[in-house]
């Protein structure tokens, strides 16, 4: 038996391949080793142009094969359960194939391979070599194959061979009219849903000059022809070369078009496991996210294309100096504190030398701290220019021995580079386990712009605010940007109108200035943290801060704060997807700044941290970023989950005060629904490690299920009570605790001293009002007031979600939605001018008479004021004095 192979997802090539091979093997049986592209399935669902018996490759016995005619390919990997004939003996192979070689190749006893721009050119010179006839309609597919794979003859790759084979198939009646309509498809909606995310999340690389556009698009299930997509966008962009990575469901789809030779679609597409010829290659990647098949792509571009750029493109500023004056203790704490392992010496503005860490901790051993920093520094200073190339920098760098060069203008220190910014500049790495900005690289800031995202989300009023400031800080000649969970939430496209300003100067003069300019608005500073809010007239706000570093004197402490840039600024944050920043200065405005790769962290759906210390410093962030998995359904990244889990376990909380603690419990237990965040705190031990008592038992859970459908039905009576949830679910989240636990919780989060007696008082209450209840004890409206009146709303809630009896439930809604608020209908004024003196016995009249409402045995004032009549008797010698001839009814 004969059979005619190809690769898997066949595309108009490899049939056409198919049924030349056919012509050369008549009685061969023809079979797809799996999947075709969808343009080739919709052909031989719509064209009535051709038929060709095709067998299923499952339905093939293996065993009876005795030649394998293979076309189009000639990788193992590529032919499915074909590949199994390959290792076999005694199994002829011919091979048809115009791709490179790659170590995988298949050998055959004929192998017929040719650097063409398609395998329908070598096909069709072997049958017009043999003389044989081919129909109309093979010639029509026949051309489509090869109009397919030479991009109508414009990639590199084509040849004079495949012109001339297109010239042969004209003549046997190829029908370019059909051709044409193949090769011009219209898109669907889903598929100009991936082009459309193609273009905005691409970056355009200039790598030593040429222009190399990577980008990037994530979908649910699969969609086809993502080829085509590329090449409408290659069209639209005309770039060198264009590589695309494309995400369905669990695997990575690359698809690479060149025109450069410095580009090798081939070789890059093989390093992932596909194939191809130079100019247009593809490959299936599994095992890699998005985010890294991207890295990975870029760093195979970078390391075969090595950028020219300058030294000013990838220095560090503003730069950590220290005097020559200072002392070496001095010295020390700059190094701690700003996570750096050398530090230019200066002099009257000029740099005099360089402080390494190595020389300082042998000095600090032999107990020189008190000493002047110049005895001790480098004095060899070799520094560069801003616009001196990045060949002198390493030369200076590498071969020089110079752990840090500082790069001056004019005299003037404007920045440095260090070995790790050479490091990365080089090879690019993700910094996942850095430990200092400088440890990401200055020169992959992404490009992207976002000005119309901004237009589509924000209302008008907001975005005109953000328009002025950008105004305000041009005038002011600073930067501005907004920055954290506003622009997160720009890309997620959440509404979130919590902005955040960051300003590369002055905040509160800066903030002084913005407000300025909008009647009735006004400033609030804080010197220490350079921080300000702006209220304006209609009470909206808006935070500005200067762009600031801070460094933690001890694990767990409060950050200490000093000005800084906004790579710095971004950096002190808690994940990757808040380090974002948007320029809105107006040269600038909308464009996204993305040191530390927060914008792919961000649609990737991953929670990542900067460095290893992340969790140490402050603890509070495991908190958070069980936090923002929940909300968002983000998972926390591996490494990130490694770290979290070391901090529980070295005992970190233990170090964070009670109101920090607080703080992010509230934010947690304050969430739409706080169940996921409160289960992944139960996985990771995180309960355990605020108290040993706590837990988030299946009980519990239930009973924080129970919290949110009673506020659900709280907030749509829309009775404008304010109410705290947090409280709600505090009291659900520690019901399983005895009082001394609770108490002790209570003040593990020091809870304020009034706020935990009310706390621990209403829990005591409430248990007691639903075993009363329970009982039966309050059977009359009066009897349910009384009550049910001392406990605060949070209280009553709770107790519908905790209470498993519907008549209880029924109960505490009737008195939330009606009995609460009946009172009598006479008043103070009422009881005055009946004769009764002021004093303590109108609240005992007051709620008599209420007591009587709710149990219906009153209706008019009339009746009212016989029952008061009845129960309160004035002394006619003493009229002061008032006698209760009845006991009143029970009351509330």
């Amino acid at each position: 038996m004969d059979v005619i192979t190809t690769h898997l997802n066949a595309d108009f090539d490899a049939f056409a391949s198919m049924v030349a091979a056919k012509k050369l093997y008549p009685d061969a049986l023809v079979a797809f080793p799996g999947s075709q592209e969808k343009s080739l399935r919709d052909f031989f669902m719509e064209s009535t142009l051709y038929i060709l018996a095709i067998d299923r490759a499952k339905d093939i016995d293996l065993s009876k094969v005795k030649r394998l005619i293979v076309v189009d390919t000639r990788q193992k990997s590529r032919i499915g359960r074909f590949s199994a004939l390959a290792d076999e003996g005694g199994i002829e192979i011919h091979v048809y194939d115009h791709h490179p070689d790659s170590d995988e190749d298949i050998r055959g006893a004929v192998e017929v391979i040719r650097q063409v721009g398609a395998t329908t050119t070598i096909l069709s010179r072997e049958i017009r070599d043999r003389e044989l006839e081919i129909s109309e309609e093979e010639a029509t597919i026949m051309a489509l194959g090869l109009y397919e794979d030479t991009g109508s003859f414009t990639y590199p790759s084509t040849t004079a061979e495949d012109l001339d084979a297109a010239a042969w198939l004209l003549s046997c009646g190829a029908n370019l009219n059909i051709v044409s309509n193949m090769m011009t498809t219209d898109l669907n909606k889903v598929q100009i849903e991936v082009l459309h995310q193609l273009i905005e999340e691409s970056e355009l690389l200039n790598l030593a000059g040429l222009d190399v556009l990577v980008c990037t698009a994530s979908v649910k299930g699969y969609v086809s022809d993502i080829a085509v997509l590329v090449q409408k966008y290659r069209d639209m962009e005309n770039p060198g070369a264009i590589l695309a990575l494309v995400r369905m469901d669990s695997r990575v789809h690359l698809v690479a078009r060149s025109v450069i030779p410095e580009v090798n679609a081939a070789e890059i597409a093989a390093e992932f496991g596909g194939g191809g010829h130079p100019s247009a290659a593809s490959a299936t990647i599994v095992g890699l996210s998005l985010y890294e098949a991207r890295e990975k792509l870029v760093s195979l571009l970078e390391a075969r294309i090595t950028p020219l750029r300058e030294a000013a493109q990838i220095m560090t500023r503003p730069v950590v100096t220290i005097r020559d004056d200072q002392t070496l203790r001095e010295a020390a704490e700059s190094l701690g504190r700003y996570q750096v392992n050398s530090l230019p010496v200066v002099r009257d503005g000029g740099v005099v030398g360089i402080l390494h860490r190595q020389l300082l901790d042998n000095a600090l051993r032999h107990g020189f701290e008190d000493q002047a920093v110049k005895g001790y520094m480098d004095p060899e200073v070799v520094a560069v220019g801003p616009h001196d190339s990045i060949d002198k920098v390493l030369q200076i760098a590498l071969h020089g021995l110079r752990r840090l060069v500082p790069v001056l203008e004019g005299g003037h220190l404007i920045g440095v580079i260090t070995r790790t910014d050479l490091l990365q500049h080089l090879r690019l790495p993700r910094a996942k386990d850095a430990s200092r900005p400088e440890d990401f690289p200055s020169g992959r800031v992404r490009k992207k712009n976002i000005k119309r995202l901004m237009e589509e989300m924000l209302p008008e009023e907001a975005l005109n605010l953000l328009i002025h400031a950008g105004e305000v800080a041009e005038r002011r000649e600073e930067d501005v940007y907004l920055v954290g969970g506003a622009v997160r939430d720009l890309l997620l496209r959440n509404p979130n109108l919590d902005l955040d300003l960051v300003v590369e100067g002055n905040g509160i003069l800066f903030a002084k200035d913005f407000a300025s300019i909008f009647r009735g608005s006004r400033v609030k500073g804080h010197e220490k943290f350079g921080t300000a809010v702006v209220t304006f007239a209609d009470g909206f706000k808006i935070d500005v801060a200067t762009a600031r570093h801070e460094y933690y004197q001890h694990p767990g402490a409060l950050p200490t704060v000093e000005t800084s840039s906004i790579k710095r600024d971004l950096y002190r944050r808690d994940f990757t997807i808040n380090t974002l920043a948007v320029s809105l200065n107006p040269g600038s405005f909308g464009q996204v700044l993305d040191f530390f790769g927060g914008a792919r962290d961000v649609k990737e759906r991953v929670i990542r941290v900067l460095h290893n210390l992340a969790f140490v410093e402050d603890p509070t962030r495991i908190l958070r970023a069980l936090r923002f998995s929940s909300r968002f359904g983000f998972t926390v990244a591996r490494h990130t989950l490694g770290l979290m889990k070391a901090a529980i376990q070295l005992r970190m909380f233990e170090r964070v005060e009670g109101k920090r603690l607080l703080n992010e419990l509230i934010h947690a237990l304050d969430e739409k629904n706080p169940v996921p965040g409160l289960s992944l705190m139960e996985e990771m031990g995180v309960f355990k490690a605020l108290h040993p008592s706590l837990e988030f038992s299946a009980r519990i859970r239930a009973l924080v299920d129970g919290v949110i459908a009673v506020l659900a039905w709280w907030r749509y009576l829309f009775l404008g009570v304010k109410v705290e949830p947090w409280i709600i679910y505090f009291l659900a989240v520690t019901d399983g605790l005895s009082p001394d636990d609770f108490v002790d919780v209570v003040g593990r989060f020091s809870i304020p001293p009034n706020r935990a007696q009310t706390l621990g008082r209403e829990r005591e209450q409430l248990r007691a009002a639903l075993a009363a209840l329970a009982r039966g004890e309050a059977d009359k409206p009066s009897q349910l007031v009384r009550l049910l009146k001392p406990l605060s709303m949070e209280a009553l809630l709770f107790m519908m979600a905790r209470t498993s009896r519907e008549e209880t439930r029924r109960q505490i809604s009737e008195y939330i939605t009606k009995l609460r608020h009946v009172k009598p209908l006479l008043r103070g004024d009422d009881l005055i001018a009946l004769g009764y003196p002021q004093g303590p016995i109108f609240h005992n009249i007051l709620e008599a008479l209420r007591a009587a409402r709710l149990d219906a045995r009153v209706v008019t004032k009339e009746d009212e004021i016989a029952l008061v009549r009845e129960l309160f008797v004035l002394d006619a010698g003493r009229p002061e004095d008032v006698y209760m001839l009845a006991k009143p009814p029970e009351s509330g």
